[in-house]
């Protein structure tokens, strides 16, 4: 009688044990995994197919990058120059759209066959795909004068799902937050100097926040940030040490190659 007194209080302690193990805290909602050009471990990156898998993956927001074409069209491209992802040595801004719709997106090692075949899109397309409960965070690639051009496109075809801008050249980024005082509009550096520089000016113009590379943010630049009122994003996180790392400091949201394996691993 008194070693089954022992027994079952043990045993209970071991499957409360079990329990504990087992469960684990549900996801913060504040802490979003943003898909770098979408899915783009998986998918060409700035693709229709890369955010499709974004969102069929269920990343909290995509990125992409968008410029100008020489008959000022809006495409989602992130390079210059279209010699690195598809082959062919042209200037984006100096090409037609007519042309630029024909070349294929040179798939990298990680990409799944099946995506062989993708092309550059036009933004107007990439918004379409926004489901009603994800945003599509847009990086403009040029200077202000994308802005007219921009403002059209999103004005006719963003129907769903929330957007954000993001920018390194500083006056695109307040032209952006100027033409939409209501969507988040953030800064982007790679570098605490430039930050400095810029962050007056930041505050001025009434931006949300900055997005910066992850390995100049430590405890000192995000409590400076937070006091000012301006929310921390990063970028490109691929591993979950870092992720932890980014969220213990303030940040609320890291760009990834791989949205959905890093928020299953984090």
């Amino acid at each position: 009688m008194n070693r089954m007194r022992f027994i079952l209080p043990f045993s209970g302690c071991l499957l409360f044990a079990a329990i504990a193990v087992a469960w684990q805290p549900p996801p913060d909602p504040s802490f979003a995994y943003v898909g770098h050009r979408g899915a783009s471990y998986l998918a060409p990156e700035n693709t229709l197919a890369s955010f499709q898998l974004a969102w069929k993956l269920g990343a909290d927001a995509a990125e992409c990058d968008v410029m100008l074409t020489s008959d000022n069209r809006v495409i989602v491209f992130h390079d210059k120059n279209s010699k690195r992802l598809t082959g062919n040595n042209g200037i984006i801004r100096n090409t037609p759209w007519s042309e630029l719709s024909q070349l294929t997106i040179i798939p990298r090692k990680t990409n799944l066959p099946e995506y062989k075949d993708e092309h550059i899109p036009l933004l107007a397309g990439v918004l379409a795909t926004i489901p009603v409960n994800r945003m599509l965070v847009i990086e403009i690639k040029t200077g202000p004068e994308i802005m007219p051009y921009l403002q059209k496109v999103v004005d006719l075809h963003w129907k769903s799902g929330k957007i954000a801008f993001i920018a390194f050249d500083f006056e695109s980024i307040r032209a952006a937050k100027e033409s939409y005082p209501e969507v988040p509009c953030y800064y982007l550096s790679s570098s605490k100097p430039d930050l400095n520089n810029k962050f007056d000016a930041i505050l001025q113009a009434n931006l949300d926040g900055v997005d910066l590379m992850h390995r100049i943010i430590d405890r000192e630049l995000a409590e400076r940030c937070h006091a000012a009122g301006l929310e921390i994003w990063c970028w490109t996180v691929n591993d979950p040490e870092t992720a932890r790392e980014m969220r213990s400091l303030g940040v609320t949201a890291v760009t990834t190659d791989r949205p959905a394996w890093l928020k299953e691993h984090y």
